[in-house]
């Protein structure tokens, strides 16, 4: 049996007891089982000896970013003397710390009015920050840990919650176009192997889903439907008084998710830098992924009280924000390994078959007075990332 054996038999046992189960529920339990799913062992998971990358990961200047344009929120929100950034599912800890530096640096008053905060739910990584942003000997409640937004200031958290790669590993249903209508994939198992069969919806918002967004899927198309997205935006909202949200992901808008050229969906998996199609194999030893649908989270953010800017690409984000500043500093044409990496690193951060225009930005905003000034969202020129990257 491929993948963890104690964990496969748990999922194989409550199909024994309950049936057949949704596709949801089986990814659930395959990233999330206590100690045993993907994401809650103790197994390596992002680098060179993981299964993937997250761009924190490429280089410190990603981190750096995200910190300029968290500034330009704290000015938009009138400098306040105590506010939050809340990042979700922080990884090894690196984006906190670079991002730490970066405002104490160059931004200090921003700095000193800041707590950071981290909500984590692997007990593997909140160790692994926990050792990472020590060695910037902070004071002790610069940086602190919940288990949920409600935690952190009472529930009503004046600043920004950023998340980075988090919505795409959340448990999605899958769904089927029949003649009759929408079928929902389940996941059975039979003659020792699991397998999948198709049922009655099992929630009537996967109806729902696709009326709001005025999509149709042709007969025999399947996709993937995030609701545990649109749950965990409408808490984030609940939670917000007064900020942002701030989302990085990979994905599309819906009209390009649900076309003809991604009739059987996105679904896909990761393990030791490989990509399959095939979710029932070394369940709770890979990454089981789908792409982010940033229409549905711009309408159900809507109708939770946000304000949307706009989704932007990775690409223009950066640009905006000034990651090529650096190589425009670079005005000799010297050999320097340092600054090859760090070009290297920007150019899979921005250029379309890297990062750059497969991820997308999304802000959206709560309690301001007035749209907020964000230089991440300010249109950039082409010309100057052709100058920069040809250098």
């Amino acid at each position: 049996m491929n993948g963890d054996s104690q964990l496969s038999e748990i999922i194989i046992k409550t199909i024994a007891q309950e049936g057949p189960i949704t596709f949801a529920r089986f990814m659930e339990m395959a990233l999330y089982y206590p100690e045993l799913g993907y994401y809650t062992s103790n197994k390596e998971k992002i680098g060179r000896e993981g299964d993937f990358y997250t761009s924190s990961n490429v280089h410190p200047l990603f981190s750096q970013m995200i910190a300029r344009q968290a500034k330009d929120m704290w000015r938009s929100m009138g400098q306040p003397t105590d506010w939050q950034f809340i990042e979700y599912g922080a990884g090894k800890g690196i984006l906190a710390r670079e991002f730490l530096l970066e405002l104490q640096r160059q931004f200090p008053q921003c700095f000193n009015a800041l707590t950071y905060w981290i909500i984590e739910i692997s007990p593997f990584f909140k160790k692994v920050q926990q050792e990472v942003l020590a060695e910037l000997k902070l004071p002790d409640d610069k940086v602190r840990w919940a288990a949920g937004p409600e935690q952190v200031f009472g529930g009503k958290i004046n600043g920004c919650i950023f998340s980075n790669e988090l919505l795409d590993a959340f448990p999605v249903h899958r769904v089927k176009q029949q003649e009759h209508g929408l079928s929902e994939i389940y996941v059975d198992y039979r003659n020792n192997e699991f397998c999948e069969t198709e049922g009655l919806l099992s929630k009537p918002e996967l109806e729902d889903y696709f009326t709001r967004q005025n999509i149709k899927l042709s007969p025999g198309q399947s996709a993937e439907v995030n609701l545990n997205a649109l749950y965990w935006l409408k808490k984030q909202a609940s939670c917000l008084n007064k900020g942002f949200i701030f989302t990085i992901d990979y994905g599309l808008e819906a009209e390009l998710l649900y076309s003809q050229s991604r009739f059987d969906g996105t679904l896909r998996c990761f393990r030791k830098h490989t990509l399959n199609d095939n979710p029932y194999q070394h369940i709770g030893e890979q990454d089981i992924t789908s792409n982010v649908n940033f229409t549905a989270l711009e309408l159900w953010g809507e109708k939770a009280g946000l304000v949307n800017t706009k989704t932007i690409t990775q690409a223009d984000f950066l640009i905006n924000m000034g990651i090529l500043d650096v190589l425009e500093e670079q005005d000799d044409f010297t050999f320097d390994k340092q600054k090859l990496h760090q070009t290297l690193a920007i150019k899979q951060l921005i250029m379309p078959e890297g990062m750059g225009r497969y991820f997308k930005v999304l802000i959206q905003y709560k309690g301001l007075d007035q749209e907020p000034e964000l230089q991440g969202l300010k249109k950039n020129h082409i010309y100057k990332v052709r100058k920069c990257l040809n250098k």
